[in-house]
């Protein structure tokens, strides 16, 4: 089969849509993982203090 501009343009059109599907279902995958980390716990949640009164000065 001859090497025709309309069929490499074809080819281009259906790879960049296989990779944005690709790129489409990495990040769905991405965004469900997040589910799956621990909450984020802050300082005051925990209920931890500073082990220092004060911060120190910076010079």
């Amino acid at each position: 089969m001859p090497d025709t501009k309309n069929g490499r343009e074809r080819k281009g059109r259906n790879k960049r849509n296989q990779l944005q599907e690709s790129l489409y279902n990495d990040e769905m995958d991405a965004l469900n993982t997040d589910d799956e980390l621990p909450p984020f716990e802050s300082e005051q949640t925990r209920g931890e203090e500073f082990l220092a009164e004060e911060l120190p000065d910076e010079d």
